[in-house]
Protein backbone atom coordinates (compact mmCIF):
# COMPACT_ATOMS: atom_id res chain seq x y z
CA UNK A 1 0.00 0.00 0.00
CA UNK A 2 1.71 3.08 -0.85
CA UNK A 3 -1.17 5.83 -0.87
CA UNK A 4 0.51 7.70 1.79
CA UNK A 5 3.98 7.97 0.52
CA UNK A 6 2.56 8.55 -2.88
CA UNK A 7 0.27 11.40 -1.48
CA UNK A 8 2.99 12.84 0.26
CA UNK A 9 5.49 12.46 -2.26
CA UNK A 10 2.83 14.23 -4.48
CA UNK A 11 2.60 17.53 -2.24
CA UNK A 12 6.56 17.50 -2.64
CA UNK A 13 7.41 16.21 0.57
CA UNK A 14 9.96 13.06 1.11
CA UNK A 15 9.08 10.95 4.33
CA UNK A 16 12.01 9.23 3.96
CA UNK A 17 14.08 12.26 4.92
CA UNK A 18 11.55 14.82 7.01
CA UNK A 19 10.87 14.44 9.95
CA UNK A 20 7.03 14.39 10.79
CA UNK A 21 4.40 15.42 13.05
CA UNK A 22 2.45 11.91 13.42
CA UNK A 23 -1.15 12.85 15.03
CA UNK A 24 -3.30 10.17 15.57
CA UNK A 25 -6.52 10.94 16.65
CA UNK A 26 -9.06 8.28 18.33
CA UNK A 27 -12.82 7.91 18.12
CA UNK A 28 -13.57 6.68 21.32
CA UNK A 29 -17.41 6.99 21.28
CA UNK A 30 -17.66 3.14 20.86
CA UNK A 31 -15.37 2.50 23.59
CA UNK A 32 -17.86 1.65 26.45
CA UNK A 33 -19.35 -1.19 24.39
CA UNK A 34 -16.09 -2.12 22.55
CA UNK A 35 -14.02 -2.10 25.26
CA UNK A 36 -11.77 -4.75 23.08
CA UNK A 37 -11.77 -2.97 19.91
CA UNK A 38 -10.92 0.06 22.17
CA UNK A 39 -7.88 -1.61 23.25
CA UNK A 40 -6.78 -2.96 19.77
CA UNK A 41 -7.02 0.81 18.90
CA UNK A 42 -4.20 1.53 20.98
CA UNK A 43 -2.40 -1.35 20.55
CA UNK A 44 -2.61 -0.70 16.66
CA UNK A 45 -1.59 2.58 17.45
CA UNK A 46 1.28 1.49 19.65
CA UNK A 47 2.66 -0.76 17.30
CA UNK A 48 2.86 2.06 14.43
CA UNK A 49 4.22 4.04 16.14
CA UNK A 50 7.19 1.41 16.83
CA UNK A 51 7.40 1.11 13.45
CA UNK A 52 7.17 4.56 11.70
CA UNK A 53 8.49 6.94 14.22
CA UNK A 54 12.30 7.71 14.08
CA UNK A 55 14.23 10.62 15.96
CA UNK A 56 13.32 14.32 15.52
CA UNK A 57 9.62 12.43 14.77
CA UNK A 58 6.91 13.84 16.93
CA UNK A 59 3.86 12.33 17.90
CA UNK A 60 0.38 13.49 18.79
CA UNK A 61 -2.94 12.39 20.38
CA UNK A 62 -5.85 13.49 20.39
CA UNK A 63 -10.01 11.89 20.72
CA UNK A 64 -12.79 12.42 19.23
CA UNK A 65 -16.25 11.47 19.15
CA UNK A 66 -19.06 14.12 17.42
CA UNK A 67 -15.63 16.83 17.71
CA UNK A 68 -12.76 16.48 19.33
CA UNK A 69 -13.07 16.33 23.31
CA UNK A 70 -9.98 16.75 25.77
CA UNK A 71 -9.11 13.87 27.70
CA UNK A 72 -6.25 15.44 29.54
CA UNK A 73 -4.63 18.99 28.73
CA UNK A 74 -3.47 18.83 25.05
CA UNK A 75 0.32 20.32 25.88
CA UNK A 76 0.94 17.49 27.18
CA UNK A 77 -0.33 14.97 24.73
CA UNK A 78 3.13 15.14 22.27
CA UNK A 79 6.22 13.17 22.35
CA UNK A 80 8.92 14.61 20.97
CA UNK A 81 11.32 11.39 19.32
CA UNK A 82 14.79 12.19 20.61
CA UNK A 83 18.22 11.22 20.99
CA UNK A 84 16.89 7.92 23.34
CA UNK A 85 14.70 6.99 20.53
CA UNK A 86 13.11 3.75 21.67
CA UNK A 87 12.78 4.86 25.45
CA UNK A 88 10.92 7.96 23.66
CA UNK A 89 8.69 5.75 21.32
CA UNK A 90 7.55 3.83 24.36
CA UNK A 91 6.20 6.45 26.31
CA UNK A 92 3.97 7.04 23.15
CA UNK A 93 1.69 4.83 24.51
CA UNK A 94 0.47 6.32 27.77
CA UNK A 95 -0.73 9.48 25.09
CA UNK A 96 -3.61 7.45 24.21
CA UNK A 97 -7.33 8.19 25.10
CA UNK A 98 -8.66 5.05 27.47
CA UNK A 99 -12.36 5.53 27.47
CA UNK A 100 -15.10 8.07 26.26
CA UNK A 101 -16.24 11.26 27.18
CA UNK A 102 -17.45 12.04 30.18
CA UNK A 103 -21.51 11.73 29.28
CA UNK A 104 -21.25 10.45 25.51
CA UNK A 105 -23.87 9.72 23.63
CA UNK A 106 -21.60 7.69 21.46
CA UNK A 107 -21.56 8.38 17.71
CA UNK A 108 -18.49 10.35 15.79
CA UNK A 109 -18.18 13.10 12.96
CA UNK A 110 -15.27 12.39 10.57
CA UNK A 111 -15.54 15.24 8.56
CA UNK A 112 -16.19 17.77 11.58
CA UNK A 113 -13.06 16.45 13.44
CA UNK A 114 -10.72 16.47 10.16
CA UNK A 115 -12.25 20.43 9.95
CA UNK A 116 -10.97 21.02 13.49
CA UNK A 117 -7.59 19.04 13.24
CA UNK A 118 -6.46 20.57 9.70
CA UNK A 119 -7.31 23.80 11.34
CA UNK A 120 -5.28 23.02 14.51
CA UNK A 121 -2.22 21.84 12.97
CA UNK A 122 -2.20 23.92 9.46
CA UNK A 123 0.85 25.55 10.86
CA UNK A 124 2.63 22.44 11.01
CA UNK A 125 3.12 21.33 7.00
CA UNK A 126 4.90 17.88 8.21
CA UNK A 127 1.82 16.37 9.50
CA UNK A 128 0.04 13.24 8.91
CA UNK A 129 -3.06 13.03 10.74
CA UNK A 130 -4.66 9.89 11.18
CA UNK A 131 -7.90 9.50 12.28
CA UNK A 132 -8.47 6.28 14.16
CA UNK A 133 -12.17 4.40 13.98
CA UNK A 134 -14.45 1.59 13.84
CA UNK A 135 -15.56 2.67 11.05
CA UNK A 136 -14.75 5.86 9.08
CA UNK A 137 -18.61 6.89 8.49
CA UNK A 138 -20.27 8.91 10.24
CA UNK A 139 -22.27 7.68 12.93
CA UNK A 140 -24.68 10.58 14.07
CA UNK A 141 -25.81 11.14 18.03
CA UNK A 142 -28.98 11.78 19.56
CA UNK A 143 -29.45 15.19 18.43
CA UNK A 144 -26.64 15.95 16.72
CA UNK A 145 -26.01 16.18 13.14
CA UNK A 146 -23.50 15.23 11.04
CA UNK A 147 -21.32 17.76 9.30
CA UNK A 148 -21.33 15.84 6.12
CA UNK A 149 -18.81 15.44 2.82
CA UNK A 150 -20.91 18.18 1.31
CA UNK A 151 -20.07 20.80 4.07
CA UNK A 152 -18.64 24.14 3.11
CA UNK A 153 -16.34 23.58 5.97
CA UNK A 154 -14.82 20.26 5.09
CA UNK A 155 -14.76 20.92 1.51
CA UNK A 156 -12.30 23.76 2.53
CA UNK A 157 -10.31 21.34 4.07
CA UNK A 158 -9.94 19.50 1.00
CA UNK A 159 -8.38 22.60 -0.67
CA UNK A 160 -5.45 22.67 1.67
CA UNK A 161 -5.36 19.12 2.44
CA UNK A 162 -5.18 15.76 0.74
CA UNK A 163 -7.65 12.63 1.97
CA UNK A 164 -6.00 9.81 1.27
CA UNK A 165 -8.43 7.88 -0.89
CA UNK A 166 -8.49 3.90 -0.29
CA UNK A 167 -11.78 1.81 0.15
CA UNK A 168 -15.22 2.98 -1.23
CA UNK A 169 -16.39 3.44 2.50
CA UNK A 170 -14.41 6.52 2.89
CA UNK A 171 -11.62 4.63 4.55
CA UNK A 172 -8.35 4.94 3.68
CA UNK A 173 -7.15 2.07 5.06
CA UNK A 174 -8.94 -1.19 6.25
CA UNK A 175 -7.17 -2.17 9.58
CA UNK A 176 -8.61 -6.10 10.47
CA UNK A 177 -7.47 -7.45 13.89
CA UNK A 178 -7.50 -10.64 15.61
CA UNK A 179 -7.37 -10.63 19.64
CA UNK A 180 -6.59 -13.47 21.95
CA UNK A 181 -7.96 -14.01 25.26
CA UNK A 182 -7.24 -17.04 27.49
CA UNK A 183 -11.37 -18.59 26.85
CA UNK A 184 -11.41 -17.68 22.64
CA UNK A 185 -10.19 -15.49 19.31
CA UNK A 186 -12.17 -12.60 18.35
CA UNK A 187 -11.81 -10.78 14.89
CA UNK A 188 -12.25 -7.07 14.57
CA UNK A 189 -11.50 -4.33 12.18
CA UNK A 190 -10.33 -0.86 12.78
CA UNK A 191 -10.34 1.86 9.63
CA UNK A 192 -7.99 4.73 9.39
CA UNK A 193 -8.89 8.17 7.26
CA UNK A 194 -5.63 9.67 6.67
CA UNK A 195 -5.14 13.00 5.60
CA UNK A 196 -1.77 15.02 4.99
CA UNK A 197 -1.17 18.69 3.61
CA UNK A 198 -1.42 19.50 -0.22
CA UNK A 199 2.42 21.20 0.74
CA UNK A 200 4.75 18.74 2.42
CA UNK A 201 7.04 20.58 3.90
CA UNK A 202 9.06 18.38 7.28
CA UNK A 203 12.60 19.87 8.55
CA UNK A 204 14.92 17.05 7.42
CA UNK A 205 15.88 14.50 9.55
CA UNK A 206 19.96 14.76 11.17
CA UNK A 207 20.15 11.24 12.28
CA UNK A 208 19.91 9.29 9.38
CA UNK A 209 17.20 8.56 6.44
CA UNK A 210 14.03 6.92 7.83
CA UNK A 211 15.16 3.70 6.54
CA UNK A 212 18.62 3.71 7.91
CA UNK A 213 17.31 4.58 11.67
CA UNK A 214 14.68 1.96 11.87
CA UNK A 215 17.37 -0.82 10.11
CA UNK A 216 19.94 0.69 13.20
CA UNK A 217 17.11 0.00 15.63
CA UNK A 218 16.83 -3.65 14.28
CA UNK A 219 19.70 -5.01 13.66
CA UNK A 220 20.21 -6.49 16.78
CA UNK A 221 16.81 -8.20 16.51
CA UNK A 222 17.87 -9.50 12.55
CA UNK A 223 21.59 -10.46 12.79
CA UNK A 224 20.30 -13.89 12.19
CA UNK A 225 20.06 -12.32 8.52
CA UNK A 226 16.91 -11.39 5.98
CA UNK A 227 16.28 -9.21 3.19
CA UNK A 228 16.64 -5.74 3.64
CA UNK A 229 14.00 -2.90 4.28
CA UNK A 230 11.68 -1.19 1.63
CA UNK A 231 13.23 2.19 1.80
CA UNK A 232 9.83 3.27 0.80
CA UNK A 233 7.74 1.23 2.88
CA UNK A 234 8.14 1.61 6.99
CA UNK A 235 6.72 4.88 6.99
CA UNK A 236 3.72 2.81 7.03
CA UNK A 237 4.76 -0.81 8.05
CA UNK A 238 1.67 -1.13 10.49
CA UNK A 239 -0.89 0.49 8.14
CA UNK A 240 -0.13 -1.75 4.82
CA UNK A 241 -1.10 -4.98 7.13
CA UNK A 242 -4.78 -4.30 6.49
CA UNK A 243 -4.02 -4.48 3.14
CA UNK A 244 -1.90 -7.35 2.90
CA UNK A 245 -4.49 -10.01 4.20
CA UNK A 246 -6.16 -10.16 7.82
CA UNK A 247 -3.57 -8.97 10.01
CA UNK A 248 -3.31 -10.22 13.73
CA UNK A 249 -2.24 -7.91 16.52
CA UNK A 250 -2.33 -10.79 19.58
CA UNK A 251 -3.65 -8.88 22.93
CA UNK A 252 -3.45 -11.40 24.92
CA UNK A 253 -5.21 -11.30 28.40
CA UNK A 254 -2.99 -11.60 31.45
CA UNK A 255 -5.29 -12.09 33.95
CA UNK A 256 -3.60 -9.26 36.52
CA UNK A 257 -2.87 -9.18 40.01
CA UNK A 258 0.54 -9.93 40.08
CA UNK A 259 1.49 -7.21 41.86
CA UNK A 260 3.46 -5.32 39.80
CA UNK A 261 2.81 -2.40 37.55
CA UNK A 262 0.60 0.50 38.48
CA UNK A 263 -2.83 1.80 38.44
CA UNK A 264 -3.65 5.41 37.44
CA UNK A 265 -6.86 7.70 38.98
CA UNK A 266 -6.90 10.83 37.16
CA UNK A 267 -3.79 12.13 36.89
CA UNK A 268 -2.17 9.89 40.46
CA UNK A 269 -0.93 7.17 39.43
CA UNK A 270 -0.42 4.19 42.41
CA UNK A 271 2.36 1.23 42.54
CA UNK A 272 0.71 -1.88 42.92
CA UNK A 273 3.37 -2.89 44.84
CA UNK A 274 3.09 -0.39 47.59
CA UNK A 275 -1.36 -0.73 48.00
CA UNK A 276 -1.38 -1.46 51.59
CA UNK A 277 -3.70 -4.43 52.34
CA UNK A 278 -6.56 -4.54 53.71
CA UNK A 279 -7.14 -0.68 53.82
CA UNK A 280 -7.30 2.39 51.35
CA UNK A 281 -4.70 3.45 49.88
CA UNK A 282 -6.19 6.39 48.40
CA UNK A 283 -9.34 8.87 49.02
CA UNK A 284 -11.01 11.21 45.99
CA UNK A 285 -11.73 14.96 47.40
CA UNK A 286 -12.53 18.07 46.14
CA UNK A 287 -8.98 20.39 45.27
CA UNK A 288 -7.40 21.87 48.58
CA UNK A 289 -8.41 18.99 50.35
CA UNK A 290 -5.27 17.91 52.62
CA UNK A 291 -5.59 14.57 53.99
CA UNK A 292 -4.73 14.36 57.81
CA UNK A 293 -3.12 11.33 58.05
CA UNK A 294 -1.24 11.24 54.61
CA UNK A 295 -3.38 9.64 52.78
CA UNK A 296 -2.77 10.43 49.31
CA UNK A 297 -5.50 13.06 47.53
CA UNK A 298 -6.63 11.69 44.52
CA UNK A 299 -8.35 15.89 43.67
CA UNK A 300 -11.31 16.50 41.41
CA UNK A 301 -12.29 19.77 40.13
CA UNK A 302 -15.92 20.46 41.13
CA UNK A 303 -16.31 18.07 44.24
CA UNK A 304 -15.96 19.70 47.84
CA UNK A 305 -12.67 19.60 49.57
CA UNK A 306 -13.42 16.82 51.61
CA UNK A 307 -13.23 12.84 50.84
CA UNK A 308 -16.04 11.60 48.85
CA UNK A 309 -14.56 8.09 48.10
CA UNK A 310 -11.98 5.69 49.17
CA UNK A 311 -10.16 3.21 46.99
CA UNK A 312 -9.05 -0.03 48.52
CA UNK A 313 -7.08 -3.29 46.62
CA UNK A 314 -8.86 -6.38 47.04
CA UNK A 315 -7.30 -9.37 45.86
CA UNK A 316 -6.78 -8.47 41.91
CA UNK A 317 -9.63 -5.74 41.79
CA UNK A 318 -10.73 -2.58 43.63
CA UNK A 319 -13.16 -1.66 46.13
CA UNK A 320 -14.67 1.96 45.93
CA UNK A 321 -16.66 3.14 48.53
CA UNK A 322 -18.16 6.57 48.66
CA UNK A 323 -17.40 8.27 52.14
CA UNK A 324 -19.77 11.69 51.69
CA UNK A 325 -23.72 11.99 52.72
CA UNK A 326 -24.81 13.89 49.84
CA UNK A 327 -21.90 12.70 47.05
CA UNK A 328 -22.61 9.43 45.76
CA UNK A 329 -20.32 6.81 43.88
CA UNK A 330 -23.25 6.45 40.97
CA UNK A 331 -22.05 4.66 38.57
CA UNK A 332 -18.50 2.78 37.77
CA UNK A 333 -17.61 1.64 34.19
CA UNK A 334 -21.31 2.43 33.08
CA UNK A 335 -23.02 0.55 35.29
CA UNK A 336 -25.43 2.05 38.22
CA UNK A 337 -23.87 1.31 41.83
CA UNK A 338 -25.92 -0.23 43.53
CA UNK A 339 -25.19 0.97 47.90
CA UNK A 340 -22.37 2.82 48.14
CA UNK A 341 -20.22 0.72 46.95
CA UNK A 342 -18.48 -1.23 44.13
CA UNK A 343 -15.49 -3.37 42.59
CA UNK A 344 -13.54 -2.55 39.75
CA UNK A 345 -11.81 -4.83 37.82
CA UNK A 346 -8.88 -3.62 35.26
CA UNK A 347 -7.47 -6.30 33.10
CA UNK A 348 -5.98 -5.72 29.51
CA UNK A 349 -8.90 -6.34 27.89
CA UNK A 350 -10.90 -4.19 29.65
CA UNK A 351 -7.89 -1.33 30.92
CA UNK A 352 -9.77 1.15 32.45
CA UNK A 353 -13.41 1.98 34.26
CA UNK A 354 -14.99 5.70 34.47
CA UNK A 355 -16.19 6.26 38.46
CA UNK A 356 -19.20 8.75 38.46
CA UNK A 357 -20.33 10.75 41.11
CA UNK A 358 -23.35 12.71 41.60
CA UNK A 359 -25.15 14.12 44.17
CA UNK A 360 -25.39 17.63 45.71
CA UNK A 361 -23.58 20.76 46.69
CA UNK A 362 -24.04 24.17 48.47
CA UNK A 363 -23.48 26.77 45.57
CA UNK A 364 -23.39 30.70 46.55
CA UNK A 365 -25.79 31.82 49.28
CA UNK A 366 -26.26 28.42 50.20
CA UNK A 367 -28.13 27.34 47.46
CA UNK A 368 -28.28 23.90 46.72
CA UNK A 369 -26.64 22.37 43.23
CA UNK A 370 -26.50 18.75 41.88
CA UNK A 371 -23.81 18.30 40.46
CA UNK A 372 -21.92 15.04 38.26
CA UNK A 373 -17.97 14.49 37.76
CA UNK A 374 -15.95 11.83 36.92
CA UNK A 375 -12.84 10.37 37.24
CA UNK A 376 -10.96 7.18 35.42
CA UNK A 377 -9.66 4.38 36.58
CA UNK A 378 -6.76 2.94 34.08
CA UNK A 379 -4.05 0.42 34.05
CA UNK A 380 -0.81 1.94 33.71
CA UNK A 381 1.73 -0.90 33.26
CA UNK A 382 1.63 -4.56 33.80
CA UNK A 383 -0.30 -5.51 36.95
Amino acid sequence: MQQVQEAVTTAGGDLERSQVNWVIAFSTGHYKADPLGAQAARELATQFVQRAAVQGDQVTARAWEMDIWEYRNPSGLTQIIGNDAQADLERTAKLWPTTPAVGSVGGHDTERVAATLTREFEGTPGTVLILLTNTAASVGAAGIRVMGTNAPEYQEVLTNWTRVAGTQDGASLNLPYVITTPSRQIQGQMQAVVFVPKTFTGTPLTAGTRTEQRAGAQAPAQSSGGGGANPAGLLVALLVLGGAGFAAWKLIGKGGGSGSGSVRIGSSSFSVRDMPAGRPFCVIAGAGYAAEDDMPVVPVAGLPPVPVAQITRVGKDYRVRGVHDDIRLSSVGGRVVAGDSATVTLRPETPDAPLEFTGEVRGPGGVPKEITRSVVMSLDGDN
